[in-house]
C-alpha cells in the first residue's frame, strides 16, 4: 500500500471523498492549505455521522492487551515474527496495520508495526508478523501488548468510551468504506451543555453519543469552542486531537 509522504496538502474537496477501495495507509495524515488536519480511516459497520466524535474500535483486553501482557515464545533479534503462546481468539490478519509493544523483558518499550497474524480460535501459538525485525531477542519471560490500528473500524464515541478519540468525519462515510476524519482545526461538532468561546471541550461521558461538552476533570480535552455551545446544535470547535 502506498504511503502519503512528506507534508502532503489536499484540497478541501478531497476530504469529503470516500471509497470502498483503500487508497493509502490507514492513519495517514494530510493537511488542507488552511491548516486543518485529517487522518485516513476505515469506517466501521455503520454509516458515519458527520460532525460527531469518533473513536477507534473497542479495545480487546483479553486477546490483544491484557493487564501484564501476552506471553511469547523465545525469538531471536533480527527475525520478524512473534509467537503468542497463550490461548487466544483472533481472526486472520485482524492486527494488520496495528502495533505491538514489548512491555516487559529485554529492552521493553520498543514499538513495532504489525504486518499480519495467523488465525486462532481459542488456541495457542498465533504468529504475528512484523513490518520490521526485532531489535532485541525475546525470551519466554518477555510479554507484549498489541492494538489494532486506531483508525481501523472507527465508530461513533459511545456514552462510555472504549477506545481513544480519533477524529470527526466531515462526510457520511459509507459503512466499511475508507475516508477522512478531521483531527485538527475548525470543524462543526455536535454539542451538549453550555460553553462560551474558548471553553475547553471533551467527549461527554454518560450522555449524548458523539457530542462534545465543557471538559471536566478526568476527561481528555479534544478542542476549544469557537462560538457559544448550545445543546443539540453543531457548534464550531477548534480540534486539537493532532
Amino acid at each position: 500500500m502506498s504511503t502519503i509522504k512528506g507534508n502532503p496538502t489536499v484540497s478541501p474537496e478531497d476530504v469529503f471523498a470516500y471509497s470502498s477501495t483503500q487508497g493509502t495507509d490507514i492513519g495517514a495524515l494530510v493537511t488542507t492549505g488552511d491548516g486543518r488536519m485529517f487522518r485516513y480511516a476505515l469506517n466501521g459497520a455503520v454509516a458515519a455521522l458527520q460532525g460527531q466524535v469518533y473513536q477507534g474500535a473497542a479495545q480487546d483486553t483479553t486477546n490483544q492487551n491484557p493487564s501484564g501482557g501476552l506471553a511469547v515464545a523465545a525469538a531471536a533479534a533480527g527475525t520478524n515474527q512473534v509467537t503468542l503462546t497463550g490461548s487466544l481468539t483472533l481472526a486472520a490478519n485482524l492486527m494488520a496495520g496495528g502495533f505491538l509493544v514489548v512491555n516487559t523483558g529485554t529492552t521493553p518499550g520498543v514499538t513495532y508495526k504489525i504486518k499480519g497474524n495467523t488465525v486462532v480460535a481459542g488456541a495457542a501459538n498465533c504468529v504475528v508478523t512484523l513490518e520490521d525485525n526485532l531489535q532485541s531477542a525475546l525470551t519466554t519471560a518477555s510479554k507484549v501488548v498489541m492494538t489494532t490500528n486506531p483508525y481501523s473500524g472507527i465508530v461513533v464515541a459511545p456514552s462510555t468510551m472504549t477506545a481513544s478519540a480519533v477524529g470527526v468525519p466531515v462526510s457520511a462515510i459509507t459503512a466499511a468504506y475508507y475516508g477522512w476524519v478531521q483531527t485538527h482545526g475548525p470543524v462543526g461538532v455536535l454539542q451538549t451543555g453550555t460553553g462560551t468561546c474558548g471553553t475547553a471541550l471533551g467527549v461527554l461521558q454518560g450522555g449524548t453519543i458523539g457530542s462534545l461538552a465543557p471538559a471536566i476533570a478526568g476527561t481528555p480535552i479534544l478542542g476549544y469552542a469557537l462560538n457559544t455551545c448550545i445543546t443539540g446544535n453543531y457548534g464550531l470547535v477548534f480540534l486539537t486531537i493532532d
